[in-house]
């Protein structure tokens, strides 16, 4: 018997929620007409595709009734109402839909997607830090989101009471949450937006959902939707894995280029290494304890971290300048930086919990081997062409999942696409 629905406004929103209950297992179908669907099929999920998006909210309203109508006597340990993750589409008409025709009375709407920069933070909606009515979102011209305020925009098309559940709560974990949910529930509020800004909020709001026993309607991107089976249940227990750690030493281009790329998301702390400081004994050991320190205090609120070594040209040429100060070529100058570097990446590993390192240039990739003793990398699979993800073998840490990466190599996506490997 299929265990969770899900009611999208469009295919593509569909899919990439529907892949959030694949990659943990999950049998899912996604389905272009809710009239395909049978509780009987072989599948864990069933996601339905409304195609009601840019759709007057009078037309939308009647798809979600529809595909609710033929769902609501499935049985199911949770309906999913899919919604874009810029707030796009009949939000209001159909969450509206599925509450009139299943009979509940809660929805809880978390639409924030932090690994693609989409947060709510205050009751503000912000896509890549920029309030949506500011954002590329205000100008689409099929769709445009003029409204900022999540509770507000939702306020303004649906006919039930809107309430909010803010940082502070969301900050106090999910028994706080879960006492909210109840008490906005009891006050009458029918329709609780909530803030969420890291994975950690969605991974806790899933949760506290459960445990309030409040038979709710879960809206939210693919975002929330990763967490809804773990909560449920349904998956094993699987939880994200830890944070990642990112050692960048290589002063190419393509991995400047990676690295910004890399630093764009909300949920990885950028933290620049001054190189010429790791090439003296007094300078090495503080910013080596500067950076740990920096780094070891976003893995503690759930962010990754990538360290890299300063490369603009007031840097390079301050590095020159004193490595040529205390008599050193360029190999000796390159060894000592990507030994200080490698010793950030080992302390961190044996201190904290991690989803795992990547590691860029071998330098780099030896100089953590060897300072955690390592004795060799099993190699696991593949995350980009010509990029392996492998676990280390001997020494403080085996079994730790690491992804090599050479320096001058990769499209400007690949640390994103090893980070997220790590995290799955």
């Amino acid at each position: 018997m299929t265990k969770i629905a899900v009611i999208a406004d469009d295919l593509t929103g569909a899919n990439d929620t529907g892949v959030q209950f694949a990659k943990q297992g999950l049998a899912t179908v996604v389905l272009l007409d809710a009239r395909q669907f049978s509780n009987g099929a072989a599948s864990d999920v069933v996601v339905i595709d409304t195609d009601s998006r840019a759709l007057p909210a009078a037309e939308a309203y009647k798809r979600a009734a529809e595909a609710a109508r033929l769902l609501k006597s499935g049985g199911f340990a949770a309906i999913y109402k899919k919604i874009d993750s810029t707030l796009r589409g009949n939000l209001g008409a159909e969450l509206d839909a599925i509450l009139d025709e299943c009979g509940l009375k809660l929805a809880v709407v978390a639409p924030a997607f932090p690994k693609n920069g989409r947060i709510t933070v205050g009751g503000l909606h912000l896509l890549h830090g920029v309030p949506l009515e500011a954002s590329e979102i205000a100008r689409d011209p099929r769709m445009p989101v003029k409204e900022s305020y999540l509770s507000a925009l939702l306020a303004a098309q649906t006919k039930r009471k809107v309430g909010h559940i803010g940082l502070k709560t969301m900050l106090a974990g999910e028994d706080a949450i879960a006492a909210e949910l109840a008490r906005l529930a009891g006050d009458g509020v029918e329709i609780v937006t909530c803030d969420a800004w890291q994975d950690d909020q969605l991974e806790n709001l899933a949760a506290a959902i459960v445990a309030s026993g409040l038979a709710a309607l879960w809206a939210g991107s693919a975002g929330l939707a990763e967490y809804l089976p773990a909560a449920l249940g349904l998956s094993g227990g699987a939880r994200r894995a830890g944070p990642v750690i990112v050692i960048a030493g290589s002063v190419s281009n393509v991995t400047r280029s990676q690295v910004a790329k890399l630093s764009e998301r909300p949920d990885v702390a950028h933290i620049m290494v001054t190189p010429a400081a790791l090439l003296t004994a007094g300078r090495r050991k503080a910013e080596i304890e500067r950076c740990c320190a920096a780094a070891a205090a976003a893995v503690r609120e759930g962010k990754s971290a990538v360290l890299a070594s300063g490369y603009s040209d007031d840097v390079v040429n301050a590095t020159r300048q004193e490595a040529k100060a205390l008599g050193l070529d360029n190999q000796q100058t390159g060894e000592m930086i990507a030994a200080g570097l490698g010793e950030m990446g080992a302390r961190l590993a044996g201190e904290m919990s991690l989803g795992g390192l990547v590691l860029t240039g071998g330098d780099i990739a030896v100089a953590v081997c060897a300072a955690l003793g390592a004795t060799g990398i099993r190699v696991v699979r593949e995350v980009a062409t010509g990029v392996p993800l492998g676990e280390l073998q001997g020494g403080r840490r085996a079994g730790l999942k690491v992804v090599t990466k050479a320096g001058a190599f990769g499209s400007d996506e690949v640390l994103i696409k090893a980070l997220e490997a790590l995290q799955q």
